[in-house]
């Protein structure tokens, strides 16, 4: 995004910021401590099993990765053993077989559901990207020693090396296909709760922008583009790590990614993308014990000026603003920008010098999953920053709106803020209010599997209004199809075998919206999971037969164990087993379908439990 139209003033001060953040970035450079050993994909399709580090070097199978040699993928997975990431080589065989089709059978990868909603002029990535040049693999337990003693050793060099492996890469796989592990069922939400998995995240959002590419199944995979607003979003420090001084490592690795990302901003002549990340960073490093963010230069404002006059024209400055009421070609004010950095003295600041809480932006944000038409009051609900939405609320910003998709209680739902429901509702804001698509924020909170703002929520509404069954659609035909999300809705009533949804409940636009993506599934476009999503449920789908659909196989074992019938058929005449032959399910549906469900029930009742260990 170019920055042409900048005034003078924003057209020195990206001279000053770019010189300022060279030479910070000098004190503080990203190192490559240890070489990135690499497999070719060749060597991994030939693997039967997962060796370490040591054992692959010995026989000459690991690659020192140059890009002269071809593409580089990083693989971010979760380990199933406590010594071993992958006792019995099923999360490899899923990978390998993964690869395999999308290298051999696809032509695309598909957008994930949520990235397709927020932003829907994205296209999908070709599958060709993948096969341009020979692909090396980096996975930890292969390309990092796995020898443990001592602060210095190569592991530790290894660790702290991974923003430069992930820099190094032209993608990033995240492998999270639901599997039991030693001690614990793991699933793509797992994945996104995971410290060590966000950090990785992080690297690959604050680097290149690869293509993130999520592998759920043999044959499922999707791409996304707004983790903000899909899976895997959360600060780093707020995840959750197995050793606690873990998160001491964290701030060393993260600063010196934002300040490179900031200077490469600057360098692409990219403002709009400088001003997000650097009000972004109070979001990144987030719970990390760090003080002070990065500010490239020194404010211009005098030290005898009022306190909130100092901060506004030092807020303004950093920012390369003249005006609170200049709006830049990202389709954000001032009070945008602050709403996002969350610091309630700017926002009261930019208020009292009389901007307006009420405008909204006018441009989606991809990177922050932001439609457009978001206000600042949604924005700082969306990031969790609770004063500064109480500064907005003082200020009677407006709470509803009719005409956005992101409103604040629905911003709230998506971050799993209870406090912010809290504070929205108290502020008199309706809890059943529904927004430009006809969804309400209870909806919205069960679909981003949002259980503490879902409990508030409730607790809001009493209960009342709401209907429970038409929600366990919603929720499933989106990131809410987990154990904790379906047992809550089942104790409330929702019917796991109901077949009665149609779009119409939830408004006619997207009776429309319906209506179009149905047609062109019904005119072969089958690569796209909306299409296909859209297609069944007007067909009278049961909530099973979606979470086989979308491979939300937790979410799956827990309606089985809550009696949901696997003979029932929707009116094109498919059951619950027929969405399983061309998607490859886990070994405790393929033994529901035989008619066993106890694997079923085991399965969910071990998602269950970790989910209470983990609140």
């Amino acid at each position: 995004m170019s920055c042409c139209g900048l005034g003078g003033r924003q057209a020195a001060l990206l001279s000053h910021f770019s010189a300022a953040l060279e030479k910070a970035d000098g004190e503080q450079q990203i190192r490559m401590l240890f070489p990135m050993y690499t497999v070719s994909l060749e060597v991994f399709f030939g693997m039967r099993e997962l060796q370490p580090h040591e054992a692959l070097k010995a026989q000459g199978l690991l690659s020192r990765f140059d890009a002269r040699m071809g593409n580089a993928a990083f693989v971010s997975h979760q380990w199933l053993g406590v010594d071993h990431p992958d006792p019995e080589g099923k999360q490899m065989r899923i990978l390998q077989a993964a690869l395999q089709h999308a290298m051999s059978d696809m032509e695309h990868i598909p957008l994930d559901i949520m990235t397709q909603v927020v932003i829907p002029t994205l296209k999908p990535m070709p599958t060709s990207e993948l096969r341009t040049a020979p692909l090396f693999l980096w996975y930890d337990y292969f390309s990092c020693p796995q020898c443990r003693a001592g602060e210095q050793t190569d592991l530790s060099k290894a660790i702290s090396s991974i923003p430069v492996y992930v820099a190094q890469c032209t993608f990033f796989f995240v492998v999270c296909p639901v599997l039991e592990g030693e001690a614990s069922v793991l699933s793509p939400i797992t994945w996104s709760r995971r410290g060590w998995c966000r950090l990785e995240r992080a690297c690959c959002e604050l680097g290149q922008k690869q293509p993130w590419i999520v592998v759920k199944g043999p044959k499922s995979l999707e791409q996304v583009r707004c983790p903000a607003a899909s899976m895997g979003s959360g600060p780093v420090g707020e995840g959750e790590f197995s050793l606690a001084e873990d998160k001491t490592k964290l701030a060393p690795l993260l600063l010196p990614m934002l300040r490179r990302a900031l200077r490469r901003y600057l360098q692409d002549q990219d403002f709009v993308g400088f001003r997000l990340l650097l009000n972004e960073q109070s979001v990144y490093l987030r719970e990390l014990g760090v003080e002070e963010f990065c500010k490239p230069v020194p404010s211009s404002a005098s030290s005898g000026s009022r306190v909130q006059s100092f901060v506004v024209e030092e807020f303004l400055h950093q920012n390369g603003f003249s005006s609170v009421c200049e709006r830049d070609s990202g389709g954000w004010l001032p009070l945008h920008y602050a709403a996002l950095s969350g610091d309630e003295q700017v926002v009261q600041g930019l208020l009292a010098r009389r901007a307006n809480p009420n405008q909204k932006t006018t441009k989606d944000q991809q990177h922050l999953g932001l439609p457009r038409l978001v206000s600042a009051l949604a924005i700082s609900s969306f990031f969790r920053h609770h004063d500064a939405m109480q500064v907005l609320i003082s200020a009677r910003a407006k709470l509803t709106s009719s005409k956005a998709t992101l409103t604040p209680l629905i911003a709230a739902a998506v971050a799993n803020s209870p406090e912010a429901v809290r504070r929205l509702c108290d502020a008199r804001c309706s809890p059943h209010h529904r927004n430009l698509l006809g969804s309400t924020a209870f909806e919205v909170a069960c679909a981003h599997n949002s259980t503490e703002a879902m409990e508030e929520l409730y607790l809001q509404t009493g209960g009342r209004g709401i209907d429970m069954s038409l929600t366990l659609h919603c929720a499933i035909m989106h990131h809410g199809g987990t154990a904790p999300v379906v047992q809550r809705l089942v104790e409330w009533k929702a019917d796991v075998n109901d077949q009665s949804f149609t779009w119409w409940k939830l408004g006619v636009r997207l009776v429309l919206v319906a209506k179009h993506q149905a047609l062109q599934y019904r005119l072969g476009s089958t690569s796209p999971m909306l299409p296909k999503m859209m297609y069944h449920s007007s067909r009278g789908a049961t909530p099973l037969m979606m979470t086989i659909l979308t491979s939300q196989h937790e979410g799956a074992a827990a309606l089985v164990a809550a009696g949901a019938r696997l003979d029932l058929r929707h009116s094109g005449g498919w059951n619950a087993e027929d969405f399983a032959k061309d998607q490859p399910v886990p070994d405790f549906l393929q033994k529901a379908f035989k008619g066993s469900v106890e694997e079923c029930r085991r399965v969910a009742a071990a998602a269950l439990r970790q989910a209470l260990v983990e609140l």
